[in-house]
Parts: structure tokens; C-alpha cells; sequence
């Protein structure tokens, strides 16, 4: 296969030695061998075989075009070279012999020349238009003109490429040397050298970054929050972790202040401004160890040289949790500044109330923002005070006009006591007020001092002295009573329990009590009736009517109607039972103190007591000691014949320091001996019938 080279290119030094293709005959324009031992043609063209690795000449009009390989052309298309290239003055001389190994050579490829050679065998009448070209134009010496050094001038590749070699012309092409096959080989094995090597280059960066990304242990120079855990696996970084003690750290929470002393804690871990130890520990790891093996190499690389700490860049905050919780503070701020009540403090005489009390906002994306800057800088504490409202001033005038009184007592009211709170003396600098207001900071709690005048007697006061001391007290017992006796006595109790009686007031026992009948749930038990003992219903209602009279005796209540029982009770002593009968025996005292009493009552069923206090105002501390006196009563036929006692009641008052100050005296009040009790002579003939004295 011959390889084409371009006529006029550069392939052919001057001292190269061109052998000439077999059966090949060339004869130069003289005739005479070229110097050196060359061979030499003028407007030469070469072929390289690369096959027998040599390089032939072929003729101008052959018809194969140096540079490119050679197509075989049909003998009408046969390439020769146009007529206006052969000099008209010199003779067409045709070669004398061609080469046996030649062929009729195509047209060249390209379009032109085709065209060029088909119009010129149309013009020709189709005759061959095989002919020799003209000899080149010979100098008056019969020889090409040569140079002053006796060598034929030489023209560069360049230029025989824009002109044509004319006959007669010396050149050499020798511009480049001819590219060889052997050349190639060496340019494909350097290029198969440079391949492999990068492949196995590419196959060792690759099983490096595998071996990196499967690797057990941190890259080398990583950080967690300042602790170093490079190189270490999950265990021994955890183990470091715990040196530091990371969980006591991670559990320290973020607070946020607002004001009125409102706060609220967040927890860093779920803020994502810190790892916990466990997520510290994947961190660490993770870290030059994802999926993608040639980043983990990469990162293992810039590691070398530059430390990574994971809090730097890879923490990722959590918005929604920090909303949460920023919405969290400012719905208890709200709560905690909504009242804007102004309250007068009288232990300290200063008018209280916080500035902007209802009418402070906060925003809460600001808030969240702040938040999230303080986590990010590791800050422990936030205080946020930025209120978004205008606030406005209170009419301090307004409230001098509201406080502003002269001092006033107490005093009770009406016929039942009722209080009429007092009215405190109040005062304050308008002006001052106003500069403490200014000065103030948002929610901050405003004390106006005020100059106060109380008054002496107050409604509090009043009222503690209402029933605050038990003035008398009384208390029996009913062992051994029926069912019946004791449902009575509840329900007399019941009655009189929490009456108010008033100063001046009677207490009338049947009034309050009423009529004791069935229908009002009082049932039949033991009473007395003219000296006899029968069953009638409400029998022992007496019992409460008696506990009564003791102890409004003692609280020093005067005794307006009382009447004794026919015999001594066995649940009092003599002189203090009070007997009441519907209808004819009432009793009744009144209130002599200076403030109301309440009567209070305690029944016992399961201790079988009755106790009765009267409640009131003590305001002396004086006190009563119950004493009597006794006397026999006689028989009026039998003078000797005691039938009963006549007893007079004392109550003696004393004051608190126990002195002596008066005595009182009771209704007076016989009472008679039972039959069994009375001693008549035996030749008296008295069966036991009592005849009251006169």
C-alpha cells in the first residue's frame, strides 16, 4: 500500500537517497546522473511503499497526486495533467517505459480535477490524452540555471504548493521527513502506557477511598465541640466524651428571659444547637463516611491538613421546635402582664401597678430569630425586652381625683350590726408619679409612694369583734336517755343553734322552738307534770332550755323569765335548770352587752352531750362564778317534816384580774323531795302526800 504525499510537501531531504520503482525508466533532462551518486528529476513527485519501506518517483503526469492515497481509475478517467501546465515552446516528450507494477491512476478525488479531465478527453474526441510533457526550457549551457555555487536554485514546500514546478526547475523537497510506521507504534504504546497508568492510578484512588469510607474509625483531625475523637472508633470517642462529661453539658438548658420575670428553658439537644453524646458519637463518624467514596476521600485528604469540629457548620437548628417554645414565653408574658389593675398597698403606702399592663406585644418571629442567633453562638442565657406596642401614660390626674379622702372610722349600721367600712386618708404627688412612670421600663412594676392617714376604727376590725369569745358556756349530759328523749333534744337544739340576738334583744325559748308537736318530729318521752312523771311528747326538750340558761348566766345576759323544775334534774346542779312548758313556762333572756351574741350549739350523740356557748364581744374580760344558797322547806302540819329546798342563785362577777365587782341574783326557786325522800313520824298517818307550803 503506498502512502500519498502531497506534491511540494516537505518529506524528502536534499542528501536522502530515493530509489526508483522497479521497471521504472527516468532520464534526466542532461542525461548525466545527479552529483553524489543521487538520482535526480526535476517537478518530482514520490510514493512511499510500507510494504518494502522505500519510496519510489513517479512522473508529474502519471496522474497520482503526492500525499494521498491512490485510487485506480478506468482508462477514461485517467488523470493528466491540463495542457496549460506544458510550455508551448518545448516538445511533449513521453516517457519511454512504465513501470510493470503501475496502474492507469484514477482522477484525484477531489471534484475539480475530475471535471478538468473529463472536459479535456471530451475535447480531445476521446483520444488517450497520454503524452509526455514538454522537457524543461534548458539555458544557453544546455543545463537547468544554477546558483552562483553551481547548484540548482531550491524552492520551499511553501511555495511549490502556491506554484508549480515547472521542467528545468531544481528542488528538493526537504522541508519534513516522512512519517514512518514505526513512529505510530510508539505514539500508540506511549498512549496505551499513559492509559494504564492512569487506570491504575484511578483503581488505587478508588480501593483508597473504598478502604477510607469503610474504615471503623473517625478521620484523623476531627472535633466535637472542641473535644478531639480523630482516629478513634465509636467506643473510645464516646469514652471521651464521657471524660468531659458531655451528658451534664448537653443537659444544661438555653434560657429565655422576658420581662415581669418570665422565662422559659429549652433544651439544646432538641434545639439542634448541641448532639447529644449518642449523636456526637455518629457525628463524629459520619464525617468522610457517606456513600459517596470519592467525597469521603476528599475530605479525608483536606482533613490532613485542616480540623473539622462538628458543632461548626453541621449542627442544624430546628425552627419549629424554637417557634414552639418562643410562642410558649410570650403566651405566659401575656398572661402574667394582663392585669392592669392599680392596687393600693397599704403595709407599704405605694400605689402598684405595672407599666404597660394589657397592652404590650412581643413578636414572635423576632423573638424565634433572637433565639436561634444565641443558640448558635453557645449562649446560655437570652434576656429579650423589646416590646413591639407603644405604651401610653396613665391619667395620674384622674387617679389623685379617685384616691384622694379624708380618714374615716368604721362603724356598725343598723339594727343588725352590719359594718360600714372605714375610709382611709390618702394623698399623692401628681408629678412624681409622673417621672417614676417615665423612667419605668416596659412591664416593670410602678410603686407610687402615697401618704396615708388611717383611721382608728376599721370595718375589719368591726367585724372581728362580732361573736370573736365565748362569754358563757354550759355543757350536759343525757346517758342512759331514750331514743326518743335524744331525738328531742336534737331537734330543740337545732332550733336555737346560730341565733343572733341582738343588744337590748329578748330570746324567747318557746318562740324559737316552737310548738312541740308530732307533725314537727318530736316524739313522747319522760317529763314532769305537777310532781308526777309521765310521757308526753317533746319530753326532754328541757334539757336544752336548761343548758341554755347556764350558759347565758354566765355570759352575763340578764335573766328575764325563769322557772325551776318540781324536782332537782339529775343533769344539773341545784338552781340552774330552767323548766319551759308550751303554752305556760317560757324562758327568756336579754341581750345587756353592747354587741350582738350568737347562740352555738354542739350535740354529741356519740358522747350523749349537749353543749351550749354564747358567742359575743369580751370587752372587759369579766367573769361570773355561779353561787346559791339552800334552805329546808317544812311541812306545814309536820313543822319538824322537811319536804324540800328553797335555792336562790348568785352569779359573782369579777373582772380579768379577778377582783370582786357585784353580785347578781337569780329567781328564786323550791324545789320538792321525792316521797321516798321525805322522813314523817310514824304516828303521823301521812301517806307520803306533799302539801306545798303556803
Amino acid at each position: 500500500m503506498f502512502e500519498k504525499r502531497k506534491k511540494g510537501s516537505a518529506h524528502i531531504k536534499k542528501d536522502d537517497k530515493i530509489s526508483q520503482p522497479p521497471d521504472a525508466d527516468f532520464i534526466g533532462d542532461d542525461g548525466i546522473e545527479p552529483e553524489n551518486g543521487e538520482e535526480y528529476f526535476p517537478e518530482q513527485d514520490y510514493i512511499y511503499d510500507d510494504v518494502n519501506n522505500q519510496e519510489y518517483y513517479y512522473p508529474e503526469d502519471s496522474g497520482y497526486e503526492a500525499g494521498y492515497e491512490q485510487e485506480e481509475y478506468a482508462d477514461d478517467e485517467a488523470y493528466y495533467p491540463p495542457e496549460e501546465d506544458i510550455p508551448e515552446s518545448e516538445p511533449v516528450k513521453k516517457s519511454s517505459k512504465k513501470s510493470k507494477k503501475e496502474k492507469t491512476p484514477k482522477a484525484p478525488k477531489e471534484k475539480s480535477g475530475k471535471k478538468e479531465a473529463k472536459e479535456k478527453k471530451e475535447k480531445s474526441g476521446g483520444k488517450a490524452a497520454k503524452e509526455n510533457k514538454a522537457k524543461p526550457e534548458k539555458t544557453k549551457a544546455g543545463k537547468p540555471e544554477k546558483t552562483k555555487a553551481g547548484k540548482p536554485e531550491k524552492q520551499s514546500g511553501k511555495n511549490r504548493k502556491n506554484k508549480k514546478q515547472l521542467p528545468g526547475e531544481e528542488d528538493y523537497i526537504a522541508d519534513e521527513q516522512p512519517k514512518k510506521k514505526g513512529k505510530h507504534k510508539k505514539l500508540k504504546i506511549i498512549l496505551i502506557c499513559i492509559l494504564a497508568v492512569l487506570l491504575l492510578a484511578f483503581a488505587g484512588i478508588t480501593y483508597w477511598a473504598y478502604t477510607i469510607t469503610h474504615n471503623e474509625v473517625n478521620l484523623p483531625k476531627v472535633y466535637v465541640d472542641g473535644v478531639f475523637v480523630g482516629g478513634m472508633s465509636r467506643e473510645q470517642a464516646t469514652e471521651a466524651l464521657d471524660k468531659v462529661e458531655w451528658d451534664k453539658k448537653a443537659a444544661q438548658p438555653f434560657t429565655v428571659k422576658l420581662p415581669a420575670d418570665v422565662s422559659i428553658e429549652l433544651d439544646r439537644c432538641k434545639a439542634g444547637a448541641m448532639f447529644t453524646k449518642e449523636a456526637a458519637v455518629d457525628a463524629a463518624y459520619s464525617y468522610g463516611h457517606s456513600n459517596n467514596i470519592y467525597d469521603n476521600l476528599y475530605k479525608y485528604i483536606m482533613n490532613i491538613f485542616k480540623p473539622v469540629d462538628m458543632n461548626d457548620g453541621y449542627l442544624k437548628l430546628d425552627p419549629e421546635y424554637i417557634n414552639a417554645k418562643a410562642g410558649e414565653v410570650i403566651a405566659q408574658f401575656n398572661e402574667a402582664t394582663a392585669d392592669a389593675s392599680q392596687v393600693v398597698d397599704e403595709e407599704t403606702d405605694v400605689l402598684r401597678f405595672r407599666k404597660g399592663a394589657g397592652e404590650m406585644k412581643i413578636s414572635k418571629e423576632k423573638l424565634a430569630e433572637k433565639m436561634s442567633n444565641a443558640l448558635k453562638d453557645n449562649s446560655e442565657l437570652l434576656v429579650y425586652d423589646t416590646i413591639e406596642s407603644e405604651l401610653v401614660s396613665p391619667d395620674f390626674d384622674a387617679i389623685f381625683q379617685e384616691l384622694n379622702a379624708e380618714p374615716k372610722d368604721a362603724k356598725f349600721v343598723g339594727d343588725n350590726f352590719e359594718v360600714e367600712d372605714e375610709v382611709v386618708g390618702c394623698t399623692f404627688d401628681v408629678q412624681e408619679a409622673k417621672d417614676i412612670w417615665n423612667n419605668a421600663k416596659p412591664a416593670d412594676v410602678i410603686e407610687i409612694p402615697l401618704q396615708i392617714d388611717r383611721p382608728e376604727i376599721t370595718g375589719d376590725y368591726l367585724r372581728s369583734l362580732l361573736y370573736r369569745d365565748v362569754l358563757g358556756s354550759q355543757i350536759t349530759y343525757f346517758k342512759n336517755s331514750s331514743d326518743n328523749r335524744k331525738n328531742n333534744i336534737r331537734l330543740a337544739a337545732e332550733k336555737i343553734n346560730g341565733v343572733i340576738v341582738m343588744p337590748g334583744q329578748v330570746f324567747s325559748y318557746n318562740e324559737t322552738v316552737g310548738e312541740r308537736t308530732k307533725e314537727a318530729g318530736y316524739a313522747e318521752a319522760s317529763a314532769y307534770d305537777n310532781g308526777e312523771i309521765v310521757q308526753e311528747v317533746g319530753g326532754g326538750i328541757c334539757q336544752v332550755s336548761s343548758t341554755l340558761y347556764c350558759a347565758a348566766m354566765f355570759a352575763q345576759l340578764d335573766t328575764v323569765e325563769r322557772t325551776n323544775h318540781y324536782f332537782k334534774v339529775s343533769y344539773l346542779d341545784w338552781g340552774m335548770d330552767a323548766t319551759v312548758s308550751w303554752g305556760t313556762l317560757d324562758y327568756k333572756f336579754r341581750n345587756s352587752r353592747e354587741y350582738p351574741v350568737k347562740i352555738q350549739v354542739y350535740f354529741n350523740d356519740e358522747e350523749e352531750s349537749l353543749q351550749v356557748d354564747i358567742l359575743g364581744t369580751d370587752v372587759d374580760g369579766s367573769y361570773v362564778k355561779f353561787d346559791r344558797s339552800r334552805l329546808l322547806v317544812f311541812d306545814d302540819v309536820y313543822p319538824d317534816v322537811v319536804i324540800g329546798y328553797t335555792v336562790i342563785g348568785y352569779r359573782n362577777v369579777y373582772d380579768a384580774e379577778g377582783n370582786f365587782l357585784r353580785k347578781v341574783e337569780e329567781p328564786i326557786g323550791i324545789y320538792y323531795l321525792h316521797k321516798d325522800e321525805i322522813k314523817y313520824p310514824e304516828n303521823a298517818g301521812v301517806e307520803g302526800e306533799i302539801t306545798p307550803p303556803a
